[in-house]
């Protein structure tokens, strides 16, 4: 079957994107401030462990068997803030542990967006940029019968959504990080569960807001896309204190 030669090229924007941005900006911050190896891999095995290896199979396979969770999942706020919690209990925990423990002479504002970028990207490279490529093969090959379904999921507008959707969630991811990063750094633990409420609170969304108001998937963007700017404005703000107190580290 033939599909739009501009919806194969967007998509492989997107595969791209999904890729280039996290191994591009590691490389950036390798030249200019060396010593970022360690948070980039750490970044990526803490989201790998603790949603691939840990939530997701608990998520997908154990509670469904549940009485429980299957009525819960019909509530759209007990389900998105279930799914939201969850998320950012394991993901910004996960964080904690690794600055914590594993990072204890990487806390440097670097450091910070090093780390941001390993889990992000690893989350961008598995969730979008693995699918998509399996994706684009069937779509190239056209001979699947998967090929039909999955071309009339595409669009040039859902490829640019999920484009915008994954440039915000890395962003978002940087934030978090730097949150956490400054969190233990400066031990004032408020910081700390501000990354709990906004991950919560983002994640929540993207179920409350379809189910309990019946609104389009573009306030899930909107949600989201504040979300990483608010955070992306911090991070940028708060550089001075980082940079101020690296002599130590």
């Amino acid at each position: 079957m033939m599909v739009d030669s501009g919806i194969i090229a967007s998509l492989i924007v997107l595969i791209f994107l999904c890729f280039a941005i996290p191994v591009g900006g590691f490389i950036y911050l390798s030249v200019k401030k060396k010593r970022v190896a360690k948070p980039f891999f750490i970044g990526m095995l803490v989201f790998f462990i603790f949603q691939m290896v840990i939530r997701l199979p608990i998520i997908q396979i154990v509670l469904p068997q549940t009485a429980w969770f299957l009525s819960m999942s019909h509530n759209p706020w007990l389900y998105g803030l279930f799914m939201g919690g969850t998320a950012a209990i394991a993901e910004e925990f996960g964080r904690y542990i690794a600055v914590r423990f594993l990072l204890k002479k990487n806390r440097r504002y670097a450091d910070g967006i090093a780390y941001g970028l390993g889990h992000g990207g690893i989350e961008a490279m598995l969730l979008i940029g693995v699918n998509n490529i399996a994706n684009l093969i069937v779509l190239l090959d056209g001979q699947s019968f998967l090929a039909p379904v999955i071309a009339a999921q595409l669009s040039y507008a859902a490829v640019f959504t999920a484009v915008f959707e994954r440039v915000c969630a890395m962003a978002l991811q940087v934030g978090l990080s730097m949150l956490v990063f400054y969190s233990v750094r400066s031990k004032e633990w408020r910081y700390l569960v501000y990354a709990l409420v906004i991950h919560t609170v983002v994640d929540a969304a993207i179920v409350i807001l379809p189910g309990a108001f019946g609104l389009s998937s573009v306030w899930i963007e909107v949600v989201l896309f504040f979300a990483a700017a608010g955070l992306m404005i911090w991070t940028v703000k708060i550089r001075p204190v980082f940079i101020n107190g690296e002599e130590n580290l």
